[in-house]
């Protein structure tokens, strides 16, 4: 057989096969809904859901570091080295060294918490969070509720 009929017949047997082969169209579209005279539904307008409140990164200063932020509402943490009770039942926790080299002090006038509580914290880390002050070379932050003193 002739090369060329050979080739004639591969190509007349090809052509038989596809032209028995169905080409489908894909499923057709549905119409687009009809027009009416209905006043127009919108959706509900919708806020992006709020990012969850994070607190800002557990930002604290050391006991040293709390001179540079006088007048700053701040959180301060330091070991407690020494709880001082005055006659009048004011109380004085040392943070960060003993008396009297401590860098800074948590004051709690008049027992507006209780002594007893405050007494607690001695020799443990703790944060004071309210503003730092500057009382006469002494840096500290004035206790007034307990909630201001976490481990």
């Amino acid at each position: 057989m002739n090369r060329e009929v050979y080739f004639e017949i591969v190509l007349l047997a090809a052509g038989l096969i596809c032209a028995g082969c169905e080409k489908k169209d894909p499923a057709p579209t549905p119409p687009p809904p009809a027009v009416t005279n209905a006043p127009a539904v919108t959706a509900p307008k919708t806020e992006p859901a709020a990012a969850p409140k994070i607190e800002a990164a557990a930002k604290f200063f050391t006991p040293e570091e709390a001179k540079n932020h006088v007048g700053e509402q701040a959180t301060v943490r330091g070991k407690v080295f020494g709880i001082h009770v005055s006659q009048k039942g004011d109380v004085f926790m040392n943070i960060g060294a003993e008396h009297p080299n401590a860098p800074f002090t948590a004051v709690c006038f008049q027992q507006a918490i209780p002594t007893e509580t405050l007494k607690t914290y001695d020799g443990k880390t703790v944060s004071i969070k309210g503003k730092i002050k500057d009382y006469k070379g002494t840096i500290e932050i004035v206790l007034d509720t307990a909630d201001q003193i976490s481990e």
